[in-house]
């Protein structure tokens, strides 16, 4: 089954870069999942940005040209796949979509923080959504979705050690009592880490506001893996993170929030502990310090839990499935070329002829001077909403 990947990250100075390529290229090599991957940028400026519906319906109507640009590569190659995974609502306009002749997909893992400004607005013009956040499913249903399924991020092979086993976590010794891998800012997370921290100061916290800073990724699975209880904190609903399948599989005991969801996924105090605050947390944690047994075997179970089912080619393969059995009852009847948008804007194509004879230079500036006056339309238009 041949797939487009359409993401941001197609320049090599990107963190992402090296972490999105080696995870498909891994996808692509793997026999159980039989798939062939091209990854295909649809970025506006390399590296990057991600246009909110909003922004992106103007540059839609406006014919911007960066982004008829990119369509036009989609169209010129999207005879060769199967399938086109629009992954993280990367830039692709809605009546783009709905034209396209192959089964789309919308792959998300921002709800329900980035909701109101891409997926309730771009998410119904795709054929399948595989939604990250469990807890967002009905969410997309009442939008009028129907295909609809829970697509978890899982770990990532470079995400744990592979020599880690069942018995070394029943067994071996670990001296890091807690680690918390997350940002510390914004009113809703700090206030909770920081009442965590006060109560562990033994803890070890990095991240994005703590005194610690980053943890270099060198070092992450080493301390993990060295780590006896890891505190999961979401900013909203979840689980959703990858937080949540990284720590099992480095053997570390997972304490989670948002625990109704959360036994969706785990088996609650066998494979994972779940709490409803932060006072809760702070009690469990105590707790299970003080009973390593009780932790070792809850750690050792999240670990062949996720091993099993939320490695990434199992994470993957929910979605290949899902691809598969709607190639399987449906055909796409598409009429037509694929139409780029409404009616070209007559003042932007004066400006577009005029400029065409100046130097590359100075296209260049008006080109970027013409998105900006766009850009602070759209910013005028949602300020007066």
């Amino acid at each position: 089954m041949k797939i487009l990947f359409c993401n941001l990250f197609n320049d090599p100075a990107h963190y992402m870069y090296n972490i999105v390529h080696g995870w498909i290229n891994r996808l692509n090599k793997d026999e159980n999942l039989n798939v062939d991957i091209d990854l295909y940028c649809t970025s506006l400026n390399i590296p990057g940005m991600r246009a909110p519906f909003k922004l992106l319906d103007i540059k839609w109507k406006s014919k911007d040209g960066e982004l008829m640009k990119m369509y036009d590569g989609i169209i010129n190659n999207i005879h060769k796949y199967d399938a086109l995974i629009n992954f993280g609502g990367v830039n692709l306009h809605p009546e783009f979509v709905k034209q396209l002749p192959v089964v789309t997909i919308w792959n998300f893992y921002d709800d329900p923080e980035s909701s109101e400004e891409y997926s309730r607005y771009m998410s119904m013009s795709h054929d399948l959504c595989a939604v990250g956040n469990i807890a967002s499913l009905d969410i997309y249903r009442t939008w009028g979705n129907k295909n609809v399924f829970w697509s978890p991020c899982g770990f990532r092979a470079d995400d744990y050690d592979p020599l880690l086993t069942y018995e070394n976590i029943l067994s071996g010794q670990r001296e890091n009592d807690i680690t918390l891998l997350c940002e510390r800012i914004g009113p809703f997370r700090r206030s909770k880490v920081d009442k965590f921290s006060l109560n562990f100061p033994q803890g070890l916290y990095y991240g994005n506001g703590w005194p610690n800073g980053f943890l270099p990724e060198i070092e992450r699975i080493p301390l993990l893996q060295n780590t006896k209880i890891g505190i999961n904190i979401h900013n909203s609903t979840g689980p959703i993170n990858f937080r949540t399948f990284y720590l099992p599989a480095n053997g570390v005991m997972q304490i989670c929030d948002n625990k109704s969801h959360l036994g969706k996924i785990f088996n609650l105090n066998e494979e994972v502990v779940g709490y409803d605050t932060i006072e809760e947390a702070i009690e469990l944690t105590k707790y299970y310090l003080d009973n390593d047994s009780e932790r070792r075997n809850i750690a050792a179970n999240g670990f062949l839990k996720v091993i099993k089912s939320y490695n990434e080619t199992e994470c993957f393969k929910i979605i290949s499935d899902h691809i598969r059995n709607y190639l399987n009852q449906n055909s796409k009847q598409i009429n037509g070329p694929i139409n780029l948008g409404h009616k070209q804007n007559a003042l932007l194509t004066l400006l577009e002829k005029i400029i065409y004879f100046l130097p590359k230079y100075w296209r260049a500036i008006i080109r970027r001077i013409i998105r900006l006056i766009i850009n602070i339309k759209y910013w005028i238009q949602t300020k007066n909403r």
